[in-house]
C-alpha cells in the first residue's frame, strides 16, 4: 500500500486495485520459483526481488505522470498497458536474475500461471485470485525474448526491432557493435532504469557484454548537459580508502559539507567487477561497506577533517561476474539498493548474427570474389563450434586456472582475420589464416601436449566438416607437391605462421603467410642487427624456429588495436628479449621500469604517468614491458589490470597535468571532432589515444602460487590479453643455442665439439625428466629452465678455459724445468772452458791500466802550469774590462738625461702634418710665441733673417718670419728636422739658441696655447739644445771609452791565445782519462765475469747434484698432464652439468645422473675420467 501511494498521479484507484490483484496472483509463486526452482546468478532476498519489480514498473510508466494523457486513452488500452508492463517488469525482476536454464523454467511456470495451470509445488503460494490477462506472451520464444510495444499495444520479439544498418566500411574493428536481441533489450533496460534514477546491477559471465552495454549508454546514450559519469574498476586489491579517494576526486564542493557533480548535473558512477574486493577476516568487503554507507546515509566522513561529507546527485550502475572463482558474494544489505539483472551467454542465434555480420563486413570491404566469400558462413560456424567444444572440454583447474574462454576470444579470431590482405588468389589462404588465428587465440594458451593435440585435431576436423575441404588440400596451397599425408595435419598447423614484417619498411604492411623458414630467420636476424646497431642495450640472441614463432606471436598481438599479450614461461625463455625484438620490428618504443631498492609506489605511478603521456599526449606507439619480478607491491598489478581494462589508472593524471595534456592534444582532438571545452570529453579522447598507442606485454612465470592467485584476483590479466605460453625449448632450439655459444671454442677437436653440443642437449632434456621423477618419488618441485641451460653452457666455457689453462701452466712448468735441467748439465763444461780463457785476459788488462795511469800523472803536471799562466792573464783582462764598463756606464747615464727629451721632440714632430705647417705659414699676423719659435728654428738651421724697414722706427731690422715661411715651404721641412745632425751643431748657433731657451716665453706649454705646430717645433729646439749640452760633456768620455776598448781588445786577444793552449792540454788530458776509465772498466768486467762464471759453475754443480732424482718424476708428471688434457673437456662438461642442474637433488639422484652422464660421454667419444669425481675436477687442495 505504501508503494501504491507513491505512484504517479495518473494511476487511478481502479488501476491500483488491478496492480494489487496482479501482485497477489503472480508474485508469491514466481518468487518461490525464482528462489527455489532456478539458479540465481546473484542470490537475492525476496523483498529486494519485489522492490526491483516496483522500480522497473515505475520506470516503464512515465506517461502516468500526466493524468490528462491517461484520461485520453481508452480503458481497454490502459488495462493492456498495465498488465503487459507489469508482466514485463515481472520477467526482468523476479525472472531477471537467473541463468539460461533458469529462464526456461521461469518461462514455463509463468506461461502456465497465465492460463491457470499451477505446478503442485507452487500451489501453497497461490494467495491471490487468478486474473484475466488480455495480451499473453506469444509462443515460440522465451518470455525474456519479448518486449511490449506501447504504440501497437502488443508483444513484439526483440529481434524484430533490430535495425538493418550496415557497418561503415571505414570503421575500426574494435569500435564495431553488432546489434542483437541481447544488445537491444539490455540497452533498453539500462537506459530505462538509469534515466529514472534507479541503481542497476548487471550480473553475468565474462564476455557477455555487461561492461559494453553500460559504457555504450554512458558515452552515447546520456545527455551531456544533464549527466556526467565516471568508470571505476574494482579488483581484489581495491581498498575502502582508495574507493573514497577516487570518488571524492571526481566531485565538486557545492557548499559547506555538500559535494556532488557540477551544479545542474547528475553523475552516473559505473563500478565494474563489483564483487572482486577481498573479504576481510570478519566477512565484510570494506569498499562495499563504504559504498553502502554512502547509499544508506547519502555521504561519508572526511578522513582528514573528520567531518561528514554529504554527497548528492549521484547514482550507481554496476556489473560483476557470478560469485565464485575469486569473486565473492556481495552483502544483501548493499544489494537491496539495486535492481539486479542477469546477462546470460549469447544464444547461438545471436552469435551467428554477430560474427556473420562481421565476416560479411570484412569480406565485402576487401571485395573478395565468390570463391572466397563462400567461406564466410563456414568460418563463423566453425569458430563457434570450436569455441563451444573448448568450453566443454578445456575446463579450468588449479594448474590451468587461465583456461577461461569467452566471446572476447572469438572476437580476437575475427580481428586477426580482418588483417587479411586484399588480393587473395588462393581461396585456401583465407582458411589457413582462420586456422592460424584460432591457433594464436586458443592454442597458444594451452599448457600441455595432450590439450594442444586435441585442439589441433578439432581445428582440422572442423575445417573438413564445415568448410567442406580436405585439410590436406588446404595445407597444400594449391601445390600437389606440398600435399601433406594423413596424420600430418597437426604438424602442418604447428608450422603455420602469418606475419606482416617480412618486407622491412613496407607501406602498407601485408599480413600474409610465411612459407620460407630460412627467409624468416634471415629477416629476423637483419632486424636484430639493426636493433643492436641503434640500441643502447644490444641483445645477444640466438634465433631459431621456436624463438621466431614466439616473436611472430608477440608482433601479431601488439599490431592489433587494443592488443595486449601475457607471455607465460620460466626464466630465460626469451620473453623479454623477443618482446623487444618484436616491438622494434613493429616500430614501437619499449617502456620498462627499473626497480631499485628505493623504488616505491610514488616512482611507480610517476613511471605510469610518463608512459601514458608518451602514448596519449606525444602520440608515440609504445609497448609497456612488465615482468612479475618487478612486482614490489600487488598495487602494481591492480594498476596494470586497470590499464588492460580501461587504458586508464584512477587518480593518476592530476588536474595540473591534464591542462598541459589537453593543450598538446587539442589539434588532434579538433580533427577528431571533440569538443575542446569539455574536460571530460578531452580526457576521454586522451584515454582513446592511449588505448590506440599503448600495448602491454606481461612477462610472467607460472611457477608457484603467485601466478594463479593473481589471475584469480585480477581477471583482466586473462580476459584482456592474448596468452602466449612458453613451453620447454625443443631439441632443435637447444642445439642451435649450444652451436652458437660453443662454435668458437678453442683447444677442442671438431668431432669432440659436435659431441659436446649434443651432450648439452641431452643433459638438459635428461634433467627435465629427472625433475618429473623427483616430483613423482619425492613430491618435490624443481624447475629446469632455459636459464639452467645457458648456465650449463657458460659454466662449461668458463671452467674449461680455466682448467685447460691450469693444465697448460703446470705442463709448461714441468717441461721448462726439464729443459733447464738438461741445459744446466750441458752448460757446466762450457763455463769451465770460459773460466780458463778469461784468466790471461784479466792479467793483460791490469798491465795496460797501470801504464795509462803513469802517462796521465805526467800530463797533469804540464796542464797545471798552463792553468796558472792563463789565470794571471784573465785577472788583468778582468780589471781592464771593469774600467771600460765604468766609463761606458757614465756616458750612457749622462746621455740618458737628454735622450728622453730628444725622443719626445721627435714624437711631437711625428704628430705634425703638412696641414699643421700650412696653417702656420698662412698666419698673416702670427702670435709672438709662434714668431719666437720660428726664429729659433731658423737660427738652429742657420737660416739668415730678412732685412726690412721697421714701420715704427723706420730703421732696418732682422725679420725671421719671411725666412720662416720660405723654410716651411720646403716639402721636406719636417724630414729635415727629423734627420737633423744633432752631433755637429756649431757652438755659435748654440750660444744664440740658449738666449731663446732661457726666455720664459719659450715654454712649450705657453707655445701650445698659440699653435699646435709651434709647440712641436718648440719642443724640438729645446731637445736639440739639451742634447748638445750633454753631448759636449760626454764627448771626451766617449773618446776615452774608445781608447780603453782598444786596449781591452789587445789584452783579450792575448788571453784567447793562452786559453786555446790550455784547452788543448785539457782535451789531451781528458782523452787519456777516458782511456784509463775504459781500461779500468774492462778490467772490472773481466773480474766480474770470472766471479760470475765461478758462481754459476758452483750453482750448476749443486743444482745437478740436488735435482738429479727429480728429472724422472718431472718427466712422468708432464706426460700425465699431457694425457689428461683431452679428458678435461668431458670432466668439465659433467661438472658444469652438476652445477647447472643437480644442486637441488640428493646424493642418490646425483650419483645416478653422474654415472649416466659419464656413460653418455664415453658413448659419444668425449674423453673423460674413468672414475669421475666432482671434488677432484673442481677442488683445489691448497685452497
Amino acid at each position: 500500500t505504501s508503494w501504491l501511494n507513491t505512484l504517479a498521479p495518473g494511476f487511478s484507484e481502479e488501476h491500483k486495485e488491478r496492480l494489487v490483484a496482479m501482485f497477489n496472483w503472480l508474485v508469491p509463486p514466481l518468487v518461490r520459483c525464482a528462489t527455489k526452482m532456478m539458479k540465481m546468478m546473484q542470490p537475492m532476498q525476496e523483498i529486494n526481488i519485489v522492490q526491483s519489480l516496483m522500480r522497473l514498473f515505475e520506470s516503464l510508466t512515465p506517461e502516468f505522470k500526466d493524468p490528462k494523457v491517461v484520461a485520453e486513452m481508452q480503458d481497454a488500452i490502459v488495462q493492456v498497458w498495465l498488465d503487459s508492463i507489469f508482466l514485463f517488469s515481472l520477467v526482468w525482476s523476479v525472472g531477471g536474475d537467473s541463468d539460461e536454464p533458469g529462464r526456461k523454467v521461469f518461462d514455463t511456470v509463468l506461461r502456465k500461471l497465465l492460463v491457470g495451470e499451477v505446478a503442485p509445488e507452487l500451489k501453497p503460494y497461490m494467495g491471490g485470485k487468478e486474473q484475466k490477462v488480455m495480451q499473453l506472451f506469444p509462443e515460440g520464444r522465451l518470455v525474456h525474448d519479448f518486449t511490449f510495444d506501447k504504440s501497437k499495444g502488443k508483444w513484439v520479439p526483440w529481434v524484430e526491432l533490430l535495425p538493418d544498418t550496415p557497418i561503415d566500411p571505414e570503421a575500426e574493428y574494435t569500435t564495431i557493435i553488432v546489434q542483437t536481441a541481447d544488445t537491444l533489450r539490455y540497452n533498453f533496460l539500462v537506459k530505462t532504469l538509469s534515466e529514472n534514477n534507479k541503481h542497476l546491477l548487471l550480473v553475468g559471465p565474462t564476455g557477455t557484454g555487461k561492461t559494453v552495454y553500460v559504457k555504450q549508454h554512458l558515452t552515447t546514450g546520456i545527455d551531456a548537459e544533464k549527466y556526467t559519469y565516471m568508470i571505476f574498476n574494482f579488483s581484489a586489491q581495491t581498498s575502502a580508502n582508495m574507493t573514497q579517494d577516487i570518488l571524492d576526486s571526481k566531485l565538486d564542493k557545492r557548499k559547506k559539507g555538500v559535494y556532488g557533480p557540477p551544479t545542474g548535473k547528475r553523475m552516473m558512477i559505473f563500478m565494474d567487477d563489483l564483487n572482486m574486493p577481498q573479504v576481510e577476516e570478519y566477512g565484510a568487503q570494506p569498499p562495499i561497506e563504504l559504498l553502502r554507507q554512502l547509499m544508506d546515509h547519502s555521504g561519508w566522513y572526511d578522513r582528514k577533517e573528520l567531518t561528514f561529507r554529504k554527497i548528492v546527485d549521484v547514482q550507481f550502475l554496476a556489473s560483476m561476474g557470478p560469485p565464485g572463482g575469486g569473486r565473492n558474494n556481495v552483502t544483501n544489505r548493499y544489494l537491496r539498493h539495486y535492481s539486479v539483472m542477469s546477462v546470460v551467454e549469447f544464444s547461438q542465434e545471436s552469435l551467428l548474427r554477430i560474427f556473420s555480420t562481421l565476416a560479411e563486413w570484412m569480406f565485402k570491404r576487401n571485395e573478395y570474389d565468390a570463391s572466397i566469400t563462400k567461406y564466410k558462413n563456414p568460418m563463423v560456424s566453425a569458430t563457434i563450434d570450436i569455441y563451444d567444444r573448448v568450453q566443454e572440454s578445456l575446463l579450468p583447474t588449479p594448474m590451468k586456472s587461465h583456461y577461461t574462454f569467452n566471446l572476447r576470444d572469438i572476437s580476437k579470431v575475427f580481428q586477426g582475420v580482418d588483417r587479411a590482405k586484399v588480393n587473395v588468389e588462393d581461396p585456401g589462404e583465407v582458411t589457413r589464416l582462420w586456422a592460424h588465428e584460432m591457433m594464436r587465440v586458443f592454442h597458444d594458451r594451452l599448457t600441455d601436449d595432450p590439450d594442444r593435440q586435441w585442439f589441433k585435431e578439432c581445428v582440422a576436423s572442423s575445417t573438413e566438416k564445415l568448410f567442406k575441404e580436405r585439410f590436406q588440400k588446404v595445407c597444400s596451397r594449391a601445390d600437389v607437391n606440398l600435399m601433406i599425408q594423413n596424420g600430418e595435419e597437426v604438424k602442418a598447423l604447428t608450422d603455420m605462421l602469418f606475419g606482416d614484417f617480412m618486407v622491412p619498411g613496407a607501406d602498407p604492411q601485408i599480413y600474409e603467410e610465411i612459407l620460407d623458414p630460412e627467409k624468416l630467420l634471415a629477416t629476423a636476424t637483419e632486424y636484430l642487427s639493426d636493433h643492436n646497431a641503434t640500441s643502447k642495450k644490444p641483445m645477444e640472441l640466438v634465433l631459431f624456429n621456436y624463438a621466431l614463432e614466439h616473436m611472430a606471436r608477440i608482433a601479431r598481438v601488439i599490431k592489433l588495436q587494443g592488443g595486449h599479450c601475457m607471455a607465460v614461461g620460466v626464466g630465460g625463455s626469451g620473453r623479454q628479449s623477443l618482446t623487444r625484438l618484436a616491438a622494434f620490428i613493429q616500430e614501437y618504443e619499449v617502456f620498462q621500469i627499473e626497480i631499485t631498492k628505493s623504488y616505491t609506489l610514488l616512482e611507480w605511478r610517476e613511471d605510469l604517468k610518463k608512459m601514458m603521456r608518451n602514448a596519449g599526449e606525444s602520440d608515440k606507439r609504445t609497448v609497456f614491458l612488465f615482468t612479475d619480478t618487478q612486482i614490489k607491491e600487488e598495487t602494481y598489478v591492480e594498476d596494470i589490470s586497470n590499464l588492460l581494462n580501461t587504458s586508464d589508472v584512477p587518480n593518476l593524471i592530476e588536474s595540473g597535468d591534464q591542462v598541459q595534456i589537453f593543450e598538446n592534444i587539442q589539434n588532434r582532438a579538433k580533427q577528431a571532432g571533440v569538443d575542446r571545452t569539455n574536460k571530460l570529453k578531452m580526457y576521454n579522447f586522451f584515454i582513446d589515444e592511449v588505448k590506440k598507442n599503448l600495448h602491454v606485454v606481461l612477462a610472467f612465470s607460472a611457477v608457484g602460487d603467485a601466478f594463479r592467485e593473481r589471475l584469480r584476483k585480477f581477471p583482466a590479466l586473462v580476459n584482456c590479453t592474448t596468452i602466449d605460453w612458453y613451453t620447454a625449448w625443443p631439441a632443435q632450439a637447444l642445439a642451435s643455442v649450444a652451436s652458437s655459444f660453443l662454435q668458437d671454442l678453442e683447444n677442442v677437436p671438431n668431432n669432440v665439439l659436435n659431441s659436446v653440443m649434443e651432450l648439452c642437449v641431452e643433459f638438459h632434456t635428461g634433467a627435465h625428466k629427472l625433475t618429473q621423477r623427483f616430483f613423482s618419488e619425492a613430491r618435490r618441485y624443481y624447475y629446469v629452465t632455459p636459464t639452467s641451460y645457458l648456465e650449463l653452457i657458460k659454466s662449461f666455457k668458463s671452467i674449461l678455459a680455466v682448467k685447460q689453462g691450469h693444465n697448460n701452466m703446470l705442463r709448461n712448468r714441468y717441461n721448462v724445468g726439464l729443459t733447464k735441467l738438461i741445459a744446466t748439465e750441458e752448460s757446466v763444461a762450457t763455463m769451465q772452458e770460459e773460466l780458463v780463457a778469461l784468466q790471461p785476459q784479466l792479467i793483460q788488462s791490469g798491465k795496460e791500466t797501470e801504464e795509462a795511469m803513469v802517462i796521465i800523472a805526467k800530463e797533469s803536471v804540464e796542464a797545471d802550469k798552463v792553468k796558472a799562466v792563463v789565470a794571471k792573464d784573465e785577472a788583468v783582462a778582468s780589471e781592464e774590462a771593469s774600467k771600460v764598463k765604468a766609463i761606458k756606464d757614465d756616458c750612457e747615464e749622462q746621455l740618458g738625461e737628454a735622450m728622453p727629451m730628444l725622443e719626445a721632440a721627435i714624437k711631437a714632430l711625428d704628430t705634425l702634418t703638412k696641414n699643421d705647417i700650412t696653417e702656420v705659414k698662412g698666419m698673416k699676423s702670427p702670435p709672438a710665441a709662434v714668431k719666437l719659435v720660428m726664429e729659433a728654428v731658423c737660427i738652429i738651421k742657420n737660416i739668415k733673417a730678412t732685412r726690412r724697414k721697421d714701420a715704427q722706427s723706420g730703421k732696418m731690422v732682422d725679420d725671421f718670419w719671411e725666412s720662416s715661411i720660405k723654410m716651411m715651404s720646403d716639402s721636406n721641412f719636417l724630414d729635415s728636422l727629423r734627420t737633423f745632425d744633432k752631433d755637429n751643431i756649431p757652438p755659435a748657433i748654440i750660444t744664440r739658441l740658449r738666449t731663446y731657451v732661457q726666455n720664459p716665453e719659450f715654454d712649450p706649454v705657453k707655445v701650445k696655447q698659440a699653435s699646435k705646430a709651434a709647440y712641436g717645433l718648440c719642443s724640438w729646439v729645446r731637445a736639440m739644445e739639451s742634447y748638445d749640452r750633454v753631448a759636449k760633456v760626454v764627448a771626451p768620455k766617449k773618446a776615452a771609452l774608445a781608447e780603453a776598448e782598444v786596449d781591452l781588445e789587445k789584452v783579450m786577444s792575448a788571453l784567447r791565445v793562452k786559453q786555446a793552449e790550455l784547452k788543448a792540454v785539457e782535451d789531451k788530458l781528458a782523452m787519456l782519462d777516458a782511456d784509463l776509465k775504459q781500461k779500468q772498466s774492462n778490467k772490472a768486467k773481466l773480474e766480474a765475469d770470472v766471479e760470475m762464471c765461478t758462481v754459476k759453475l758452483d750453482r750448476a754443480q749443486k743444482l745437478i747434484e740436488g735435482l738429479g732424482g727429480e728429472k724422472t718424476r718431472w718427466s712422468a708428471t708432464a706426460k700425465h698432464l699431457e694425457e689428461e688434457f683431452p679428458r678435461v673437456t668431458g670432466d668439465v662438461l659433467i661438472s658444469a652439468g652438476s652445477i647447472a642442474y643437480l644442486g637441488a637433488f640428493n646424493a642418490l639422484y646425483r650419483n645416478q645422473t653422474l654415472d649416466s652422464w659419464t656413460t653418455h660421454c664415453r658413448d659419444m667419444e668425449v674423453p673423460c675420467s674413468a672414475n669421475y669425481n666432482f671434488c677432484h675436477v673442481m677442488g683445489d687442495q691448497v685452497k
